[in-house]
């Protein structure tokens, strides 16, 4: 069997952890009594295929990180091949294992939660991001663990992890960075408002290499004093420029990225879109089956995911491109107040939004769920399909609107 550079990479990497010594992978680190400005923990969930990216992350993060007189990076990484959970730290562009954890589920929010104040206790710093990296698969969740079940951490799952920490800690993550596919939606972030200040991520599907660590990562090191925001902006700019040139920066693998959108919410202004949401939804529904046609095109124009590897079950319209063609239903003055309220608040929240070029003017920065039919809706074609339900997995957009009945008003048409 041909091996790859990546998972060649990938074996001597499992080959090395495997070889150390026992005084090696059960140190504990002395970071207790020292702040710094920034710590960054990465929750490396690569309990399965993503086991290939391990390597790359690593190494870039070393590369990235000359010196973390300012900044922390700590690792929690989960992999496939090999039971154990190791915690890693970069120094001065090096990475030292200071702690060994037994096979952990890493779909457990507690697991995240553990993470999460190991991470703030051992490695104190005055701003914290986290990095949650691996598959995503929306509003259904995000966290894919094969060894424990191949189960899925709920959205309410993480909610309830950040909260618990917070909790615990007294402060919280002040950024949450989504290194998975298909995380920026409305039903997300909102879910997510109360537990940190600052998301950011991509509403399409992220390459192997992941958000754009060697970018991102120097530029806090130049600018420890980056507040919470302006490392979120950081982070969507940094993603577009990172995607696009194949030769530029240092990709698993040699392609550019024709469809790389990125965007940064601030959820202090959460509140006030869902509630557009909810009366844009209120006007809309009992004047459906008069404009179909109208909002049938107005979703298909904003299904971007249709050319970024939807993988068969992510009908995730951009949600900003589709509210802006139900302007072109006429004659209803309630429906346009309700999407001037929705516009203003939604220009508020998304505090930065980038993409390539190809996407032209269909990205504004978050999607939502909607599928073109009830059989997509209820859809038992995908093993993640069938176990979550959209309207019953406790989502807080949800409850607190009628975009459901939008819908099934939408397919009984």
């Amino acid at each position: 069997m041909r091996i790859g550079k990546a998972g060649l990479a990938l074996c001597l990497f499992v080959a090395a952890l495997m070889a150390l010594p026992v005084s090696v992978v059960g140190g504990q680190n002395n970071h207790g009594d020292v702040q710094k400005d920034w710590t960054l923990l990465m929750y490396w969930d690569t309990d399965n295929s993503l086991e290939i990216c391990t390597e790359f992350a690593l190494s870039t993060w070393e590369e990235s990180l000359p010196s973390n007189a300012d900044v922390n990076i700590v690792a929690l990484v989960d992999l496939l091949s090999a039971d154990g959970t190791w915690i890693w730290e970069i120094v001065d562009g090096q990475r030292h294992l200071v702690d060994t954890w037994d096979e952990l589920n890493t779909s457990d929010p507690a697991v995240l939660e553990m993470f999460v104040e190991y991470g703030m206790t051992e490695f104190p710093a005055e701003k914290t991001l986290l990095v949650l990296q691996d598959h995503g698969y929306s509003w259904r969740g995000i966290c894919q663990d094969e060894t424990n079940g191949d189960l899925l951490m709920p959205i309410d799952g993480v909610r309830s992890a950040l909260e618990s920490a917070k909790a615990d800690m007294g402060n919280g993550v002040d950024v949450l960075a989504f290194d998975a596919c298909n995380m920026m939606l409305l039903e997300v972030v909102y879910e997510l408002s109360d537990v940190v200040p600052y998301i950011v991520g991509s509403q399409t599907t992220v390459s192997y290499d992941g958000l754009p660590y060697e970018l991102f990562i120097p530029d806090l090191v130049a600018n420890p004093d980056m507040s919470p925001a302006e490392l979120a902006v950081d982070i969507v700019y940094d993603y577009a420029e990172y995607y696009s040139s194949k030769w530029d920066y240092s990709h698993m693998f040699r392609y550019n990225q024709d469809f790389a959108p990125a965007c940064a919410v601030d959820t202090s202004r959460l509140d006030a879109l869902g509630d557009a949401f909810g009366r844009l939804c209120t006007v809309l529904q009992p004047i459906i089956q008069d404009h179909m046609k109208t909002i049938e095109d107005a979703r298909g124009y904003s299904l971007i995911g249709q050319w970024a590897n939807m993988a068969g079950w992510e009908w995730t319209p951009d949600i900003g491109t589709f509210v802006k063609g139900l302007r072109e239903i006429s004659g209803h003055p309630e429906l346009a107040a309700a999407i001037d309220e929705f516009e203003i608040a939604y220009d508020v929240a998304v505090i930065a939004e980038d993409h390539s070029k190809r996407y032209h003017d269909t990205v504004t920065g978050l999607s939502f769920w909607f599928p073109p039919s009830l059989a997509q809706y209820n859809s038992m074609g995908y093993y993640y399909c069938q176990q979550f339900v959209y309207h019953d997995i406790g989502l807080d957009l949800v409850a607190e609107t009628s975009w459901v009945d939008c819908l099934m008003t939408y397919y009984g048409s």
